[in-house]
Formats: structure tokens, sequence, C-alpha cells
């Protein structure tokens, strides 16, 4: 299935307290990364390599308490966005939203559900479902990119990473194989990779 080309309808009315910038039809004007690179990723089916863009932001710590919320994803890193603690699948989440986009992070613990916001879930849109469901079954695993967004008929998957260099798993380059050759397009995927200071350890 091809996810075709069209014209983006304006976007949604932001919800009250979160920020709009001017809508960004692409992802790198959604995401706002300080640099850009290329990651190649090695496809399997075909053994043929794949480039695929590796959008970097650099990010603040969050260094105060975080909310009670927050215990129910535990041991990731928190970023300040707007004065606020979020992590980084949700950071990614609240970006593509302030400029146009609906969008969701996929939980994948206990029962999966999209998020956009830790508990706070968000149906995405029909056309970004069945891609979803399509391609999970037809690569055998229900472990897709862990952020979707959509606008129109506009459907990206992203994969956020603290790691730096980081690699993508096995299930995250089977998934993309199988999108690939259903004929979802290579520019519908994207690496978010968030880079911060390096906390001193304590003596």
């Amino acid at each position: 299935m091809i996810v075709p080309p069209a014209e983006l309808p304006a976007p949604a009315t932001a919800s009250p307290g979160r920020a709009r910038r001017a809508p960004a039809k692409d992802l790198r004007g959604a995401i706002a990364p300080s640099a850009v690179d290329r990651l190649p990723v090695f496809l399997p089916s075909s053994r043929r390599t794949v480039s695929i863009p590796a959008y970097l932001r650099d990010e603040q710590l969050w260094v105060g308490e975080l909310p009670d919320a927050f215990r129910s994803v535990p041991n990731k890193v928190a970023y300040t966005h707007h004065g606020i603690p979020l992590y980084p699948e949700l950071l990614v989440v609240r970006l593509l939203e302030e400029a146009g986009w609906g969008a969701a992070w996929r939980k994948n613990w206990n029962v999966p559900a999209y998020w956009r916001d830790i508990g706070e879930e968000v149906e995405p849109s029909a056309l970004a479902i069945t891609l979803l469901e399509q391609v999970s079954r037809q690569a055998g695993h229900d472990a897709p990119w862990d952020i979707v967004a959509w606008q129109g008929r506009q459907v990206r998957f992203l994969s956020s990473r603290t790691g730096h260099g980081q690699r993508l798993g096995a299930y995250l380059v089977n998934w993309l194989d199988t999108a690939l050759r259903m004929g979802v397009p290579l520019g519908c995927f994207a690496v978010v990779e968030h880079r911060h200071p390096r906390v001193p350890r304590r003596r």
C-alpha cells in the first residue's frame, strides 16, 4: 500500500496550553533539528542499504522533581520543553503537534496504546492505523516504529533515540523492510536523535 501525496488541510486548532508553531509540512520543519545526518540501514530481504534522515536535537535535561505520573514510565531520561518535563518520545510528539501534525507514541508494555502524553490516549488517523496493522501483520510481529504522525493523507513513522550512534534494532529494521516491500515510501521514515550533556557521576 502506498501513501499517496496530497495537499495538506489546515491544521486543527491547538489544545489549550499547547504552543503552536507555523504549520510544517515536512518532518524537518516540525522537529527543528540542530543538524541532519543520514542513517544507513541494511535491508535483509533485498540485501541492499537504504538511507534515512536522522534529525539531531540538542536537549536540556530536566533537573527538578518529576510529576507522579512519570512513575508509570520508569528509567527514562526527561527533557525540558517550554518549562515542562517530557520523555524523549513524547517530546517528539509535542513538536509534531506544535507544527500541525497529529502524533502519538506507541507504548508497548502491558496493554499497547497510543499516547500523546503520559496516560493520555489518542486515536491515530484511519490511514495510519491501517498501515500499522497491515505492515505489522506482514512483518510477523507487532513492534512498529514507536512514533506515528499524520496530517491529511500523509503518514510518517519515527524512531526516537537517546544514544549517540545507536543503531536501529532488528525489529525496527524488519518492520521498515516489510513496509518498503509493501509500497510505503522510504520518505515516510525518520529517526530523531536526542543529545544532551552527560551528567557527571557523583563521587
